[in-house]
């Protein structure tokens, strides 16, 4: 007989982690993405552009849902909560241009 029970450590999902749905907003895109220098984006092939900027933002969403929530807000970012996406989005789409060699 097979045994057809799931390993709780094989799943890729973290159990500790939660699961906070947060609600994408083109606006808190665009000021996400205004942090980052436009140089960057266009080195990034125009085929795949939309997909890296809109997974990026979502990557965001997903792992800092108080800052992107401020982002969501209408009106300029605080200074702080400014500093602090600035510093996340160009280290994620560093880190990206340099795995690609752009």
């Amino acid at each position: 007989m097979v045994d057809k029970t799931v390993n709780a450590t094989s799943t890729s999902m973290k159990i500790n982690e939660p699961q906070v749905a947060v609600e994408i907003s083109k606006e808190a895109n665009k000021k996400i993405l205004a942090l980052v220098p436009q140089e960057w984006i266009e080195r990034i092939p125009f085929f795949v552009r939309n997909h890296a900027t809109t997974k990026t933002c979502a990557r965001i969403a997903e792992q800092y849902p108080e800052l992107y929530a401020l982002a969501s807000q209408p009106g300029d970012l605080p200074v702080e909560a400014r500093e602090q996406v600035s510093k996340i989005v160009n280290g994620i789409f560093e880190a990206k241009m340099k795995k690609h060699n752009l």
